[in-house]
């Protein structure tokens, strides 16, 4: 994987994180696994520039993240946000505007995000995989909220996990910081496909690279200007009054018919051929 990004006339590396841009595709992976992929303010600061820099580049039509190691993630570096000057900052990095929150910079991103897990998600860890749009996951790894158990409150995985499932079973994890199955996670809505069970017929049967691959060559198939258009509706949706939502989602609409893409994706209906997308 290539560390480094070209902004503008200065050279990005990541410290924390990996990066691979492949045909349309953005690919990070967690690079702290002798710490359990646990974040820290600077791993926070490199996946919320690599997000921004996904979101307003044309070429970049889908985000895959993964994790080095046999951990996902194991949440916060607990060591490092009691103590911060144990965070080796990137002085790559620009300095931000306000405080970087990883659940801020997956809601900017109005493109489809894969979450690819192999290794258990824990605590914050859970900032992560629900901010993506599919969460990949194969049988073995388990899901849980251990704070309660360290004097803690999972606050920003409520907020996250509120958006997926109802707020009583929102409360059981956040209460009981019990672990969970993938399946159950699969079952709650967390986990949106479940690689490698023979117990359920929704579960897939092949191998979770193949079928990632797979959900990438589906989503690059389809327009992707019109799915990033429609991702910041629905984002916007939250914010508009009840009776403004249809003139509002029209209006969308009407900006996605006159793209570059729409016109591709007609003529290319019409001409009985698969369509070559602009994201214009």
């Amino acid at each position: 994987m290539n560390p480094f990004f070209k902004d503008a006339s200065r050279l990005i590396s990541f410290t924390q994180i990996l990066v691979e841009e492949s045909k349309n595709v953005l690919t990070l992976k967690l690079n702290r696994p002798e710490k359990r992929n646990a974040f820290t303010p600077t791993m926070i600061a490199e996946l919320a520039y690599a997000l921004q820099y996904a979101q307003h580049n044309s070429e970049i039509w889908c985000v895959v993240l993964e994790a080095k190691g046999p951990v996902f993630c194991a949440g916060m570096d607990l060591n490092v946000f009691q103590n911060p000057d144990l965070d080796v900052k990137n002085d790559d990095l620009p300095n931000p505007t306000r405080e970087i929150t990883i659940g801020d910079a997956f809601m900017m991103l109005c493109k489809p995000s894969i979450a690819k897990v192999e290794g258990n998600v824990l605590a914050g860890g859970f900032l992560f995989v629900c901010g993506c749009t599919f969460v990949v996951a194969t049988k073995n790894v388990e899901f849980g909220l251990p704070e309660v158990k360290r004097g803690i409150f999972p606050m920003q995985v409520m907020a996250s996990l509120l958006r997926i499932m109802p707020q009583r079973k929102v409360l059981e994890m956040c209460v009981l910081g019990k672990n969970y199955t993938a399946k159950d996670a699969f079952e709650m809505g967390i986990v949106t496909h479940l690689i490698g069970s023979n117990d359920n017929f929704a579960l897939k049967h092949c191998s979770i690279d193949e079928f990632v691959d797979d959900l990438i060559n589906e989503i690059l198939q389809n327009a992707p200007f019109a799915i990033t258009k429609g991702m910041e509706a629905l984002n916007g949706l939250d914010s508009i009054e009840e009776s403004e939502k249809h003139a509002f989602l029209i209006n969308q609409l009407n900006q996605i018919r006159k793209s570059e893409d729409a016109q591709e994706g007609i003529n290319a209906f019409r001409e009985k051929r698969k369509p070559v997308w602009k994201n214009k």
